[in-house]
């Protein structure tokens, strides 16, 4: 068992701990940091790049060039398929259509109706 001396050393300790957790430091910008910041930027206007990928796009345009090779693949595949299950580029057709189906299905969901 504890002793009260013990006791009281680790509820001093606890609160201080619960003290330290609870401080918000002090903030402070210091004068005139926002005009050093513009003065230390390099002189001239930024260039553009012809082709940027903004925030939220990536997987836009990763799902429509998949759409464009799976239906390049269609394409391909199409004269060699025999219409049986037993032919393997009427399978690989039929797999490459379902993928199609639901790369569009996903861009669908993604541009939510803004085409």
């Amino acid at each position: 068992m504890m002793d009260t001396e013990q006791y009281k050393a680790m509820k001093e300790m606890d609160q201080q701990i619960v003290g330290a957790l609870e401080r918000h430091p002090q903030l402070a910008v210091p004068e005139g940091f926002a005009a050093r910041v513009v003065q230390a930027l390099p002189a001239g206007v930024a260039q553009r790049r012809w082709f940027a990928i903004r925030p939220g796009s990536a997987g836009q345009t990763v799902a429509l060039a998949a759409a464009l090779l799976l239906a390049a693949a269609l394409f391909v595949l199409a004269p060699h398929a025999g219409r049986s299950f037993s032919s393997v580029a009427f399978d690989v057709e039929l797999l490459v259509l379902v993928e199609l189906a639901a790369v569009g299905y996903a861009l669908a969901r993604m541009l939510g109706g803004r085409l």
